[in-house]
């Protein structure tokens, strides 16, 4: 047997996109998946390793996979559930949980991110439409895969339909492990994922603070309207913590990209069209005509025939309702989609040594830039004036 190098050490932690290609992969368990100092996913060799390089095969920052099967060009939508609940649970329009609901209903299996007892983020599976609120709705860290890309195989193999939501780079390496013809995958529109430590500190603070322990967390709460979300996090004495997204302090240093993977400032899965076979995110800007937007709106790209038949199926079935685009209106209000690269801030790696040692209050006094209260109600008020004169 020729011997090569694990994956890991041909592209370098650099290029790592943690994605969990390689463990799923691996035939003698030689690989862990740990956080490393700063709080991102990497992959470490043990002594089981024999240098086999099936995990090499499975990297998607090393093969070229893609979607073989994806359209020239995306065909784009804006959409939204015709369900008031699914809605309001849903970081957009609900499209996400329509689809799962539709896998569900034939017995399939769906994949998606939730949150654990203590708010790590992993994925898992559900079969029932009960457990959907799990599994929807933006959680702005990096989700630990697990044996997922196993567990769809298996499933696969047992004849079920599957449902895989997950980053483009998650997609990206699960389409090294298979392209099923039962199997429909949804890349989310991403901002790139962030220190992980950076998020353990900011719960932290908020606990002491508050003197509880948080129990339940919604990045993106609608109780006032969707295009002005607010981050809400209940705690076990019955208090709540309430913060519009623009006054936050994880919101605010998460968007200002002060400590992104590495390998997310440049990342090479946001492609058009993308990996998988439907591309979800927020349809920010100006939706078409006749989608009501405080609620939610969903863009919608169909990136292979598969993707464009369910959702014009779900469409049909009058679950949900669309209005054909086109790209310069999609991507408008959320460039992401475009795969823009974000600049990697000087401060970066003193962030990272910071985080190591220092409180979240530190980090928030001298990297994360928010603004008040007034100087948005200003710039609102502003906007309304321009918007009428």
């Amino acid at each position: 047997m020729t011997k090569k190098e694990p994956a890991i050490e041909i592209i370098g932690e650099d290029k790592c996109a943690g994605c969990f290609g390689c463990y799923n992969s691996c035939p003698e368990d030689a690989i862990e998946m740990k956080y490393d100092e700063y709080g991102f996913y990497l992959p470490f060799i043990n002594e089981n390793c024999n240098l086999c390089g099936i995990c090499v095969n499975h990297c998607p920052v090393i093969q070229d996979i893609g979607n073989k099967k994806k359209f020239k060009e995306p065909i784009f939508y804006g959409g939204r559930s015709k369900d008031h609940e699914i809605r309001m649970m849903s970081s957009s329009g609900g499209i996400f949980s329509e689809l799962a609901k539709y896998i569900l209903d034939q017995s399939g299996s769906v994949f998606g991110a939730a949150w654990d007892e203590n708010f790590n983020l992993e994925h898992i599976m559900i079969d029932d439409f009960d457990e959907i609120e799990k599994i929807t709705g933006s959680k702005y860290v990096q989700s630990r895969i697990g044996e997922s890309y196993k567990k769809v195989s298996k499933e696969l193999d047992e004849g079920k339909k599957v449902l895989f939501a997950g980053t483009p780079c998650q997609i990206g390496a699960l389409n090294t492990f298979s392209d099923h013809k039962n199997l429909l995958t949804v890349d989310l529109v991403c901002h790139g994922v962030p220190s992980y430590l950076l998020f353990a500190k900011y719960l932290k603070h908020l606990e002491s603070k508050k003197e509880s322990i948080v129990e339940c967390i919604s990045f993106r709460d609608k109780e006032k309207c969707w295009e002005n979300y607010q981050i809400r996090i209940g705690f076990k004495d019955g208090t709540t913590y309430k913060k519009n997204r623009k006054l936050d302090p994880y919101i605010r240093g998460y968007l200002q990209d002060i400590c992104l993977r590495k390998s997310c400032y440049d990342c090479k899965f946001q492609t058009t069209p993308r990996l998988g076979d439907i591309t979800l995110g927020d349809f920010w800007g100006s939706p078409p005509e006749g989608l009501e937007t405080s609620e939610g709106v969903s863009v919608i790209l169909a990136n292979t025939e598969k993707g464009d038949h369910f959702i014009k199926t779900l469409s049909k079935s009058n679950e949900i309702e669309i209005k054909k685009t086109n790209y310069d209106t999609a991507t408008e209000g959320n460039p992401i989609i475009e795969g823009y690269k974000h600049e990697v801030p000087k401060e970066r790696k003193q962030v990272l040594e910071d985080l190591r040692k220092k409180k979240f209050e530190y980090i928030q006094s001298k990297y994360i830039n928010t603004p008040s209260v007034f100087k948005i109600t200003l710039t609102k008020y502003v906007r309304k004036i321009k918007n009428f004169i």
